[in-house]
């Protein structure tokens, strides 16, 4: 049975590994969007990305 701490790092790692996917799909439909608009688009969604990144960071640094 795994303890809290590594299902709290399983769960924030597998949460950056779907926002890299729907990254992924972004970028792979690049050419729906005029340079504007994707641009935007990427703007919008770093935050999310930038968050389930730190607390990616966050669960493995602190819980080793």
């Amino acid at each position: 049975m795994k303890n809290d701490q590594e299902g709290d790092r399983e769960m924030a790692l597998a949460e950056w590994q779907e926002h890299i996917h729907q990254l992924r799909l972004l970028v792979e439909h690049t050419n729906e969007f005029t340079p504007s608009a994707f641009v935007k688009r990427v703007d919008e969604f770093m935050p999310e990305l930038r968050s389930a990144a730190m607390g990616t960071v966050i669960h493995v640094l602190n819980h080793p």
